[in-house]
């Protein structure tokens, strides 16, 4: 069978583009598999073409258009999941204009179809007594219980993402003097994050009672489930909502909903509220972006006062005298605009 440019040109996109040339995390490259899953089946319910038979001639604005309201209407997508797939489609459509420029035109309209603005919500975080109390109700007697503990606890202590946690080995472990773990993040980046005592002793414990301190397992998975295979992002998120579950029996105005990512929330912000800088902490989550780590220093609006009112402290002037809702001859003024 003969294959058609438009498959011949995402065959090559997959394989060579994003492995290779862009080194895309697993991660990526599944949800921009998906994407054009997603969009194949579309095109075939929509115009009734197979998949091996659309070509780059019919891969055009529109339709990426009607995909785009599709995903929106039918598959009542957020703005955040909408905004991937199309990302996905403008990652592969640049990808068009080296392969395919004489089709420059065509593909800069689709270029051209912009995102949607996705309102921001504010950071959700657990305070540092919700984290010890999320964390004192994983019991250890077992040695499930133990790991459990120890990858939760290894979670927020490290800032990771969840899928850095479940991609560790044994060989990523240091627990000698300085204790530290070596994490793989976004684009085969690794960084290196040191780690606090209690969480270099749980990990030694459990370590030495999983038989993962010889030296031939230092290839193996660092956390596994009951099967034996390196755990799932989803067995970590199931465990932490179970263990939440039981901490808000005995802790009020915990979240109503807890994920691995928000613990790596709490973790920036409990580093701003103890005086770290954004540098440090941008190392720390693996930003690449300083932007990206600011976040927190404005869903913190006491620590935002609390600057102020340092810079403030020699002339002994508190920054409450700064706030014009206490001043009515502002007020009136605004109010006769």
């Amino acid at each position: 069978m003969k294959q058609t440019d438009f498959a011949s040109a995402l065959q090559k996109f997959f394989s060579e583009h994003l492995v290779h040339q862009r080194g895309s995390s697993e991660n990526t490259i599944k949800s921009y598999r998906d994407t054009f899953r997603l969009f194949l089946q579309f095109v075939f319910d929509k115009r009734n073409i197979k998949p091996d038979k659309i070509t780059l001639a019919g891969f055009t604005a529109e339709e990426v258009k009607d995909f785009v309201k599709y995903l929106s209407k039918n598959r009542k997508c957020s703005v955040r999941t909408r905004n991937q797939r199309l990302a996905a489609i403008h990652s592969f459509v640049g990808f068009l204009f080296y392969e395919h420029p004489e089709k420059m035109f065509q593909w800069q309209k689709i270029k051209a179809i912009p995102m949607h603005r996705q309102e921001k919500k504010p950071v959700e975080y657990l305070t540092q007594d919700e984290i010890a109390a999320l964390i004192s109700t994983i019991p250890t007697d077992s040695l499930i219980g133990l790991r459990d503990k120890t990858m939760l606890l290894l979670l927020y202590d490290s800032g990771a993402r969840v899928h850095e946690i479940v991609g560790l080995s044994v060989g990523d472990v240091r627990l000698g003097k300085p204790s530290q773990i070596t994490l793989h993040g976004k684009g085969e980046k690794t960084r290196i994050v040191p780690l606090m005592p209690t969480t270099t002793n749980l990990l030694k414990t459990y370590m030495e009672k999983s038989g993962l301190t010889a030296e031939t397992r230092s290839s193996d998975a660092l956390f596994c489930n009951r099967r034996g295979t390196r755990i799932s992002r989803f067995g970590i998120a199931y465990l932490l909502e179970k263990y939440a579950e039981q901490a808000r029996s005995k802790t009020t105005g915990m979240l109503e909903s807890v994920s691995p990512h928000k613990l790596r929330h709490s973790k920036a912000m409990h580093l701003l509220e103890e005086g770290c800088t954004h540098v440090v902490i941008q190392h720390l989550l693996g930003h690449s972006d300083l932007k990206t780590t600011s976040i927190y220093a404005k869903a913190h609006p006491e620590m935002v006062r609390s600057a102020l009112e340092k810079t403030c402290k020699k002339k002994s002037v508190s920054v409450a005298e700064f706030s014009w809702q206490k001043d009515s001859q502002l007020l009136d003024w605004l109010n006769e605009l």
